[in-house]
């Protein structure tokens, strides 16, 4: 395994919890890629090391990122949210994932290990991620952001040449790429003390999760 791309997504409009109580699109779009990279990272930096052939994750965001600052990012608020907004919500994953990408990057760098990660926005596209969204307010979304929406031909052009540049990013690693150039994201998301902060409490829940306590 040297490389795998986090992509599943959901986009919500109403409140909603998976298995074991956890608010669906922060479940779906970020709790459960960094399980995902928990589970596969040991056997990726084993494999790089000895095929001397470079390892790549790719984190899949959205420039929606850029709409959530600080004083909205809780992590558990986002876990159980008292006032819910699906898109505030959408957002708010996908920048989970960018700090994500940054934190393990830095802390892959510590390692000296031969993989790198990445985050990605790839484009909007009007799919089945918002097939419970139809109305006013869904368009209004979408046509507020339609200069990054993409047709559904576009999009999977998009994804062979992401999976190109995956390629070609040696030694390339905690950056932010919007159409497969690297691009600036929010403050919040290159902030250092929340990423790594984030990625504690996630690894903690998580680690709960997997190990709850004895009856």
């Amino acid at each position: 395994m040297l490389f795998f791309r986090n992509n599943a997504g959901v986009f919500s409009q109403k409140l909603e919890f998976s298995e074991d109580k956890t608010e669906l699109t922060f479940a779906t779009n970020y709790l459960g890629h960094f399980l995902l990279t928990e589970l596969l990272l040991e056997k990726m930096v084993e494999t790089a090391e000895q095929t001397v052939v470079q390892g790549k994750i790719i984190n899949v965001s959205s420039v929606l990122h850029g709409w959530i600052k600080s004083k909205t990012f809780c992590f558990n608020s986002m876990l159980n949210p008292t006032k819910y907004n699906g898109t505030r919500a959408y957002a708010q994953s996908k920048l989970a994932n960018i700090m994500h990408a940054k934190e393990m990057a830095r802390k892959l760098k510590v390692r000296k290990a031969r993989v790198s990660i990445n985050a990605v926005h790839p484009g909007i596209v009007k799919t089945g991620i918002i097939k419970a969204h139809k109305g006013f307010i869904t368009d209004s979304l979408y046509f507020l952001a339609s200069k990054f929406l993409k047709s559904t031909s576009q999009m999977e052009q998009q994804r062979h040449v992401t999976l190109h540049l995956a390629r070609e990013w040696r030694g390339i690693s905690g950056r932010y790429f919007v159409d497969c150039n690297e691009s600036r994201c929010s403050a919040l998301a290159n902030d250092v003390g929340e990423g790594h902060k984030l990625w504690k409490q996630t690894r903690a829940l998580i680690f709960r999760r997997l190990h709850p306590p004895a009856p």
